[in-house]
């Protein structure tokens, strides 16, 4: 019963990002894209933040189901990689065509604290707040169950075109969007038999999305059915 009830409360635990950032190319490991869920937590439903967030050891434990030790490892590493890497923008208006900027201005551990005090750059701040009023919205109980990030952000795509039912792309922008490995970006058929079939087994079976994949013409289909938001079934 108790079990039940906790994925109740992580089931209304809601992520929204705006669609421009779904659609930026960045990689991130599973550390770092955790790192960055408890941030995007704290703006659901908000629609001005400072940038300042508490990434806390202990939320982290909670909501991912790791040892304490295990949980602030994870968090070091997930914001040690987000310092170090950028997220590249593609905006459809203005002077640029591609925009790139880092992810953090600054982080600082607390003495004994088991938190850290994170600072996203003031010029991403936007893309998780939301650009546009179309936003991804997904929750926290769907996608942890996931343990791989590309996975993770094909789940996000998805979840962009819930509404619409369908997704017409193509192999070139999954490969650019998602910096998939050269052997997949160079081989669709290697793309398919390592990233796609089972990133959809995946989705299928451990989120809401019903998703079928067709090729046509060079491009890529998906028609995605929405289940209604529920609990999982009792193993």
């Amino acid at each position: 019963m108790a079990e039940i009830i906790e994925k109740k409360a992580h089931s209304q635990l809601k992520i929204a990002q705006s669609n421009e950032l779904t659609e930026a190319a960045y990689y991130l490991p599973l550390q770092a894209k955790r790192v960055l869920w408890l941030c995007l937590m704290q703006t659901y439903h908000e629609s001005e933040h400072t940038g300042l967030f508490t990434v806390r050891v202990a939320d982290y434990q909670r909501y991912f189901k790791v040892s304490q030790a295990t949980a602030s490892t994870d968090v070091r590493k997930g914001i040690e990689e987000l310092g170090n890497r950028q997220v590249t923008f593609f905006p459809t208006e203005g002077d640029y065509e591609e925009i790139r900027r880092p992810w953090l201005a600054e982080a600082g551990l607390k003495r004994g604290r088991g938190q850290w005090n994170i600072e996203i750059n003031s010029k991403v701040m936007p893309y998780l707040m939301g650009l546009t009023s179309q936003f991804t919205t997904y929750t926290l109980l769907d996608c942890g169950r996931i343990n791989s990030v590309r996975v993770i952000r094909l789940y996000e795509s998805l979840c962009q075109y819930r509404s619409s039912g369908i997704w017409i792309t193509s192999a070139d922008w999954l490969a650019a969007r998602y910096e998939l490995p050269e052997s997949q970006r160079s081989n669709f058929a290697e793309m398919k038999r390592t990233f796609l079939t089972p990133a959809l087994e995946k989705i299928n079976k451990l989120t809401p999305l019903k998703v079928i994949m067709k090729e046509a013409d060079g491009r890529l289909i998906f028609n995605i059915l929405s289940a209604p938001l529920s609990l999982p079934t009792a193993q």
